[in-house]
């Protein structure tokens, strides 16, 4: 049952659910977050999250075909359709991976937790308040 409230955190069926996932290691916030924009490949998700991580997170591709692995068994992630416009890959057919509703929920959750960070520790070292 939810609360009516936009605080993905806030419901508490929703939020023991949730709670399960939290607190996201980085990579898997920058997956889940590559993710929330498109699905894609092994690959191209390895590039996109070093991309869009400002060089931050750098998965090797067997960490990130473990994390992958990981995420899907928990239910925040799942195989996905290659898209139609997608390019042929010699070799292997690509595998594409998808964020799931609950992996937004997460996400949102996480993003939330880690913006609540932020704003205490602007408060924290704002200008006059640090010793």
């Amino acid at each position: 049952m939810t609360t009516g409230s936009s605080d993905p955190t806030r419901s508490s069926a929703a939020g023991s659910a949730l709670d399960d996932h939290l607190p996201l290691s980085t990579s898997d916030f920058h997956v889940l977050l590559v993710l929330a924009a498109r699905d894609l490949y092994g690959y191209a998700l390895m590039q996109a999250v070093e991309r869009e991580s400002g060089g931050v997170v750098t998965p090797d591709l067997g960490a990130l075909y473990r994390a992958l692995a990981r995420l899907e068994r928990g239910g925040l992630v799942e195989e996905a359709a290659s898209p139609e416009d997608a390019a042929p890959s010699p070799g292997r057919q690509r595998r594409y991976y998808g964020i799931t509703g609950l992996g937004r929920r997460v996400l949102a959750a996480e993003a939330s937790r880690l913006r609540s960070a932020v704003e205490l520790a602007t408060l924290r070292l704002a200008p006059g308040l640090t010793p």
